[in-house]
């Protein structure tokens, strides 16, 4: 009887050592796709590998309900599953032509660098540590500390301060408890339990008020018929798919699916599906309607080495688009100035140490974009839109402003927004796209201005300061620099559209993006990015991403004799 039992015991344990062992596994190509022939050189571009291959490879995390977790029936099943799906679908024309690896937190770098996996979709936080090493599309996921409530008391229990007199389960040994204490004044009343799973069941019985916990573990007691719902997002990490680093081609493939897939809708259904009444990632939507095939992706050109040429110069090489006040323009002394420049002379001084290792190189924004590509420039400045025709000739900087259709009014005019032009005669400079934006806002707000047309900005300026008309509706970049220029106008903080304006970069070249963006988020997290915003304009900087973290290397590029 003895022998009998432990026979069947040794055939479990085996089972278990397999499956532990899947993140190292190789399995089988799915149904119908062809193996390589040969394998590539070292050096082609990932979407040609992926062509070739003919299935993409995405790395995920098997321990994770609704975002990632093996079913009973043995299969895959979650939200980052059904991404994969819907990017090979795109890709390669074929929904199972994807192939899904077990990784960890922990290896998932390494099987990136390794070329185990195209990319991730694993719940990989996007870190700055992580940032040096490889590369990141957009956030798809916001992680962070939040509380799961009853759907009956989603209004009352909306962040932890709705706490005060409240039972918060959490799991034994977690951080939650920590993490709740310091953000709020009281003192919160725990209910312990051995298990996560344990403190959702005592939620739903009424045990606990709320279960607090890192928002991609909560959303496991998102289940249909649950009435459960998540809120309360109060720490804020971004999850985003990683890939490796200097592949231009895919960085653009991933980074326009997902604006496709954001504008279209899918995204929304997915999510909605997986994590009903969750909190939404925050999505920067890029202006345009580019699109780039798997084929097109592999023919990118890729820029290296530039980090090198500048610790050789010992100087910045900037193209400015220089008409472009209050971003980047000549003074009256014929000095560069504007608040662009100001930004690149605090990164010249991070740097190098010196403000003014920079040279700037006045072109036309064509001009400045050929110059990224082909390596004659480090930087290219002069309130660049991030558009997604532009994603595809270059690469961009974190967001530094953020632009788009606003309003010019005079000083004491009483019109504060949008909200006050009900009624009103408003302009709108023919051909700009300001009364399409105008008109939809109009709709929303139930107001119905008045749009009297000009033919140029200069027309539209007159009537403006001779009380024909109570605002001009343009493009932010357009009527800044005339608000600033001319005594009694300015132009409100409201944006009907929004444009995000951002340093272009050379394509491909990861190495430098990243000090490029690790400066801003150290600018930002020290006050300083905050701060030149403000000698410049009056209204709130851009919200920066913020990945947690600290780089690993210095943010320095001393020349050799340094």
């Amino acid at each position: 009887m003895k022998r009998q039992f432990l026979f069947p015991l040794y055939v479990l344990l085996l089972v278990a050592l397999l499956v532990g062992c899947a993140s190292e596994a190789t399995p089988p190509p799915p149904a119908g796709s062809a193996p390589t022939p040969t394998p590539l050189p070292s050096g082609v571009p990932l979407p040609q590998r992926i062509r070739t291959r003919g299935y993409l490879i995405v790395g995920v995390r098997y321990d994770l309900p609704s975002i990632c977790s093996v079913t009973e029936e043995g299969t895959l099943a979650g939200f980052e599953v059904d991404l994969g799906r819907e990017l090979a679908r795109r890709w390669l024309g074929d929904p199972d032509a994807v192939r899904f690896r077990q990784v960890r937190s922990d290896t998932a770098v390494r099987h990136l660098l390794s070329g185990d996996v195209d990319l991730t979709l694993a719940a990989l936080a996007h870190t700055q540590e992580r940032e040096e090493e490889v590369d990141f599309g957009p956030t798809y996921f916001l992680d962070g500390q939040a509380l799961l409530v009853r759907a009956s008391d989603a209004m009352s229990i909306t962040s932890p301060v709705d706490l005060v007199g409240r039972v918060v389960g959490i799991e034994e040994g977690s951080e939650a408890a920590d993490a709740l204490a310091a953000t709020v004044e009281f003192t919160p009343t725990f209910q312990t339990y051995p298990t996560l799973d344990r403190a959702i069941a005592g939620l739903i019985d009424g045990e606990v008020d709320a279960v607090a916990d890192l928002h991609h573990r909560l959303v496991r007691g998102l289940t249909p018929g649950s009435g459960l719902q998540v809120v309360g997002l109060y720490t804020q990490i971004p999850v985003a798919p990683a890939y490796p680093p200097n592949e231009p081609g895919f960085a653009d493939l991933v980074a326009l699916t997902f604006q496709e897939m954001w504008s279209d809708g899918t995204f929304a259904g997915l999510y909605e599906r997986w994590f009903p009444g969750a909190p939404w990632p925050s999505v920067e939507i890029w202006p345009g309607a580019a699109t780039i095939t798997l084929e097109e992706a592999g023919g990118a050109k890729r820029v290296s080495g530039t980090m090198d040429g500048v610790r050789n110069r010992g100087r910045l090489r900037v193209a400015m688009v220089a008409d472009r006040p209050p971003f980047a323009y000549v003074d009256a002394t014929g000095a560069p100035a504007g608040y662009e420049v100001r930004l690149l002379a605090a990164l010249a001084e991070r740097w190098l140490g010196d403000p003014l290792a920079v040279d700037l190189l006045p072109v036309t924004m064509d001009e400045g974009m050929r110059m990224l590509r082909d390596g004659e420039a480090d930087l290219l400045i002069g309130a660049i839109p991030h558009t997604q025709e532009a994603e595809l000739a270059v690469d961009f900087s974190l967001t530094v402003y953020l632009a788009g259709q606003s309003l010019m009014v005079q000083a004491g005019s009483g019109i504060e927004g949008i909200a006050d032009l009900d009624g009103q005669p408003v302009a709108i400079v023919s051909g700009s796209g300001g009364g399409e934006a105008l008109q939809r806002i109009a709709q929303d707000l139930h107001i119905s201005p008045v749009i009297v047309p000009k033919a140029t900005l200069d027309e539209a300026i007159a009537a403006l300061q001779a009380g024909e008309v109570v605002a001009i509706v343009g493009e932010r970049t357009e009527l800044l620099g005339p608000a600033y220029a001319t005594p009694g106008l300015g132009v409100t903080a409201d944006r009907l559209t929004s444009v995000p304006l951002a340093f272009g970069l050379p394509p491909g070249d990861s190495s430098f993006r990243d000090l490029v963006n690790l400066t801003l988020e150290a600018m930002v997290q020290d006050g300083t990015f905050a701060a030149i915003y403000g000698e410049w304009f009056d209204d709130s900087p851009p919200e920066i991403e913020r990945w947690p973290g600290a780089p690993t290397q210095p943010l320095r590029l001393l020349p050799p004799s340094s």
